[in-house]
């Protein structure tokens, strides 16, 4: 195993370089337009750079030697990896200002970031309003960074129209997934159910995490076909849902030290994960009530740590939490033998494969 963390490695360093090369430019750039731009590269930056496992560029290394492993040049990879990276802080600042959080990564989130600068230099009457506008237009630039990568790839033209229609599509599923989670968010609890969960999981994380890094580093290697892309989807989907499920685990029981997000904040934003909605179903009649009080009745800023704790009780205690870790174990035997019985994924993709999706599908932060 300690080959495969040694290529998680070697990915990292690869797309950071690269990172630190597209950030440069844009400071240029910037600074070249007008000196007021400064802060829009250095947030982007910083906000990309200070952390985050790049799962997302190391499956579109996976993808593009899914089929002959080794091949092809690491220098066209490594600008779709990083467009990956890109359009992942491109969706995190936005979602940030989405759910009101204020830590990303161990640091401030991008609307937090410009409040609290505004606020430093008196700039605005209106700090908070200040904030959102500005952490919106780094999310649309970093979005823009993105597809600039994407078309330093140059690929044959059939290729390029493949690579760029999937990536587009893979915005569009996100779009659909986040329109789905804030809806479902505003929602009573009695009216959003499993498959309801499952489907946002499907479209935020499934497909945009595990599918769409896989299939754009298979379409750039000029090797994939639709056999190739579908046995990918068919590992991706179990796969990124039992990711989220942990992950949804993590933000309710992790420790903000080790995960860089405010403790209960999922709570506090009123997020109905899986384990929130079969805890309502199996709880008794005042923990419905209870329940019912936190995520369809106080406002966010009156969710204090007391009800947090007491949400995590009942998620214990209805037995859902147990629910939600036998539903990750049948998750992930489904991407296992969806991989095991490919036919153009090459071995050491499917190493890689399984060696990544016990890694994630089990993590602790």
């Amino acid at each position: 195993m300690e080959e495969f963390s040694n290529l998680l490695n070697y990915s990292v360093k690869l797309v950071e370089s690269r990172l630190s090369e597209v950030f440069n430019e844009l400071e240029r750039e910037a600074g070249g337009v007008s000196p007021h731009l400064n802060n829009i590269p250095f947030i982007a930056r910083d906000y990309t750079l200070r952390g985050g496992k790049r799962i997302r560029a190391f499956l579109a290394l996976v993808g593009y030697w899914s089929r002959t492993w080794g091949s092809g040049d690491v220098e066209t990879i490594s600008k779709l990896m990083a467009a990956l990276e890109l359009l992942q802080s491109y969706l995190l600042v936005h979602d940030d200002i989405m759910d009101m959080d204020e830590l990303r990564r161990g640091g401030p989130t991008v609307h937090a970031w410009f409040r609290d600068e505004c606020l430093k230099a008196c700039t605005s009457s209106n700090c908070t309003h200040y904030g959102v506008s500005q952490a919106i237009t780094v999310g649309d630039y970093l979005e823009a960074t993105a597809v600039e990568n994407l078309a330093m790839l140059k690929l044959p033209s059939e290729a390029f129209v493949k690579l760029i229609t999937t990536y587009s599509k893979g915005l569009r599923m996100v779009a659909y997934g986040q329109y789905l989670d804030v809806l479902y968010s505003n929602l009573p609890l009695a009216r959003v159910g499993e498959n309801d969960i499952l489907l946002v999981h499907k479209l935020k994380t499934a497909s945009y995490t595990v599918e769409l890094p896989l299939h754009l580093g298979a379409i750039a290697s000029l090797k994939y076909t639709d056999r190739l892309l579908n046995e990918l989807s068919s590992y991706a989907m179990p796969a990124g849902i039992a990711f989220q499920l942990r992950d949804d685990i993590i933000g309710l029981f992790g420790d903000p030290r080790t995960t860089g997000k405010p403790s209960g904040s999922d709570v506090k934003g009123k997020k109905k994960t899986l384990l929130i909605i079969k805890a309502y179903e199996l709880s008794s009649s005042s923990d419905k009530e209870f329940l019912e009080e936190v995520y369809d009745e106080l406002p966010s800023e009156r969710i204090t740590e007391e009800h947090v704790e007491r949400v995590r009780e009942i998620v214990k205690s209805t037995g859902s939490l147990d629910y939600n870790l036998k539903l990750i174990d049948e998750l992930v035997s489904q991407a296992l033998r969806e991989v095991e019985k490919a036919v153009e994924v090459n071995r050491e993709a499917k190493e890689v494969l399984t060696w990544l999706l016990n890694k994630l599908a089990y993590r602790e932060k």
